[in-house]
């Protein structure tokens, strides 16, 4: 049995869809009796609606950037969240940086968004619309995650340099195209996938993982078949063992 965790925005779904032949990759290796694991940056509540959109039925979902790990019928098998004061540290941080669009506040399941600047164009978000108000978005009882949502990718970039370096043991900051993911320190993709891993006794030499943005990185590094897509930036590409140009190619390639 091996196992395959995949990032989802711009590595399953490229160019706002999933592919015919990504999604049968994907059913035939579940068939085989491997397991299939979608690591993603989006909360349970987003990734839910996009996997029954595209007709996909992941055993695990890790979201959050690895904050949150789930079975595939949504029983939360791990969580962590962000320390209540540094999280409204941040909201705050959000309104007062300049190049912020909105900010996001996920609870570990559901998302919350705050609009910063109305006269900008929102990217990332641009049909969530809010659903509370930020003095209660601040009282919620858990922030799993922080979404900044940038005029460009990057301004994500030098934001979470920014947020990195001055909070390193508090949170860690993952540049997103145009967003940035906060989560609580220490958590990344591969920290959820080694949970996972251990949970169910997978070698690292079973595991194999994709993804093509800069928060994908620590799960290129989990193992030793982390692959990139072929459309990823350089400096993505340079810590990826491989690159394909679709997940149907390389789910291909494993020995099985």
């Amino acid at each position: 049995m091996k196992l395959f965790a995949s990032d989802y925005d711009g590595t399953l779904k490229v160019d706002g869809a999933v592919s015919d032949a990504d999604r049968e990759a994907v059913q035939r290796w579940q068939a085989e009796g491997n397991i299939f694991v979608i690591d993603t940056g989006r909360s349970l509540e987003s990734i839910r609606q996009e996997t029954h959109t595209w007709g996909l039925s992941p055993d695990y979902y890790i979201t959050n950037n690895g904050g949150m790990v789930f079975a595939g019928d949504s029983t939360e098998l791990f969580s962590s969240s962000i320390d209540p004061v540094m999280s409204v540290d941040i909201m705050y941080i959000a309104h007062a940086v300049g190049h912020v669009v909105s900010y996001v506040v996920n609870d570990g399941i559901w998302r919350h968004r705050i609009i910063v600047d109305k006269d900008a164009v929102d990217t990332r978000y641009p049909n969530l619309e809010p659903d509370m108000k930020e003095e209660e978005v601040m009282d919620l009882p858990r922030h799993a995650q922080i979404v900044i949502s940038m005029t460009s990718m990057e301004e994500a970039r030098a934001l979470a340099e920014r947020i990195n370096a001055h909070f390193p043991d508090k949170v860690a900051a993952y540049a997103n195209r145009y967003v940035v993911d906060i989560v609580p320190y220490g958590m990344s993709k591969a920290t959820g996938l080694e949970f996972l891993c251990e949970k169910l006794g997978v070698p690292a030499e079973d595991v194999y993982t994709a993804g093509d943005a800069d928060n994908d990185i620590p799960l290129l590094h989990y193992g030793v078949h982390g692959t990139c897509m072929a459309a990823s930036p350089e400096d993505v590409r340079k810590h990826a063992k491989a690159v394909c140009a679709t997940v149907a190619e390389l789910l291909g390639k494993i020995d099985r």
